[in-house]
């Protein structure tokens, strides 16, 4: 890593980090920003590291097991519309868990739930 001027991708605030080559000094600016942009790609990193946690490679290390990596893709696409206000919520269900993306008030909510049940009936 070396020294480089990054440009923010949105307002083009130029600012000077440590990183690996343009794209990644352009990224950590953009992430570093205070423009509106920069805001929106640091929720969008936030919402892809929640779903690393619920559904992606990190997945077991919270109990969770993962989702195939095209089912992974197709609910991030969905998460993201849900982030930029294209989809108010979105349900859906995973193997014996359900996974809940919606959007109130300026907050993006994400949460896998596992609802265990016991018991049965019995006749007279």
């Amino acid at each position: 890593m070396k020294d480089m001027t990054g440009a923010c991708r949105y307002c083009g605030q130029t600012k000077i980090v440590k990183a690996d080559g343009q794209d990644d000094a352009d990224a950590r600016v953009t992430l570093d920003c205070s423009c509106e942009g920069g805001e929106f790609e640091r929720k969008k990193k936030e919402v892809g590291s929640r779903l690393d946690e619920l559904i992606g490679e990190t997945a077991p290390e919270y109990g969770w097991e993962p989702a195939d990596p095209d089912v992974y893709e197709d609910i991030r696409a969905m998460a993201m519309h849900v982030l930029t206000s294209n989809i108010g919520s979105v349900g859906i269900r995973l193997q014996d868990t359900s996974l809940k993306i919606h959007r109130s008030k300026g907050k993006i909510s994400i949460e896998r739930s596992k609802t265990i049940r016991q018991g049965g009936t019995i006749e007279k």
